[in-house]
């Protein structure tokens, strides 16, 4: 302890505190009080400007976190307002393509009167965009048979080739060994529609057996024929994409472009009841 009074610490301490305590006493004997306030304001004003920046610091920051999470609310929620506009877009866009095509069909029923119908959905797809083989999903279960013929509002699509209990399997009209009895509408001369391995990728068929003199033409549509028991007749097969004579045996060679568009198919109808008789 008495070394503790012997220090320098000591000595230190005690000389402020008489200052303390002395300064403020003669100031205020003289009247010189503004002296020592001044003084004090003058020691204490840049620790108060201090002090104040860094409220105002604290405040800003304080702001910014609130806005920001101000700001993140009003994003979720911009973000669900999106969210639900789009699917309202997508579902309105849906309904719209379901009654164009509908719309179709219900032409395809005003002039066929004889027909009847199943909507089928694309399932699947075999040999790239313009499929040889599509499966649909439905089949035995919803009286789906063998031979059946497959539709668009736009043209044929094809024949039902095999049947499970709740999904079939369609061979387009490109298919290879496909053919279908076909006439030309606007001169009424009959022919085949046959599939060809190296004109299925763009989606054609060859026209054979028209007679030589056919005046068959560029545009013109080909329509099926009737003849044999799959496809009634008067149902769109394409039109004519090009017409090339033989210099040899002078004959046509027809090529024509599909009227369904395979590339872009996801829903057809199968027509499961028709009369081949009427024309």
């Amino acid at each position: 302890m008495k070394q503790f009074f012997r220090s320098k610490f000591f000595y230190i301490v005690t000389v402020i505190a008489l200052i303390l305590c002395i300064v403020p006493t003669v100031f205020h004997a003289i009247g010189a009080t503004f002296l020592l306030e001044d003084a004090v304001a003058g020691l204490l004003t840049p620790m108060q400007k201090i002090f104040s920046y860094t409220a105002e610091a604290m405040d800003g920051f304080a702001a910014y976190f609130y806005k920001f999470d101000e700001l993140v609310e009003e994003n979720n929620a911009l973000r669900e307002q999106v969210a639900e506009l789009q699917t309202q877009i997508y579902d309105s866009t849906e309904r719209e393509e379901m009654y164009a095509w509908m719309a179709g069909f219900l032409e395809m029923k005003r002039v066929h009167t004889d027909f009847n119908m199943l909507a089928a959905t694309v399932t699947g797809r075999e040999s790239g965009n313009y499929s040889k083989l599509l499966t649909l999903d439905v089949g035995s279960g919803a009286d789906v048979e063998a031979n059946m013929p497959v539709v668009t509002s736009e043209g044929i699509v094809g024949r039902i080739r095999e049947v499970g209990h709740s999904w079939s399997r369609v061979e387009t009209l490109v298919e290879t060994d496909s053919a279908i009895g076909a006439y030309v509408e606007r001169t009424g001369d009959t022919g085949v529609c046959r599939g060809s391995f190296e004109l299925a990728a763009d989606g054609l068929l060859r026209l054979e057996y028209l007679p030589a003199d056919s005046d068959v033409r560029e545009g013109d549509r080909i329509l099926s024929s009737g003849n044999g028991s799959v496809y009634p007749r008067g149902l769109i097969i394409g039109y004519v994409q090009s017409v090339e004579i033989n210099p040899y045996t002078r004959g046509a060679s027809v090529t024509v472009r599909c009227a369904a568009d395979y590339s872009d198919l996801s829903r057809v109808m199968i027509l499961t009841s028709f009369d081949l008789s009427v024309e």
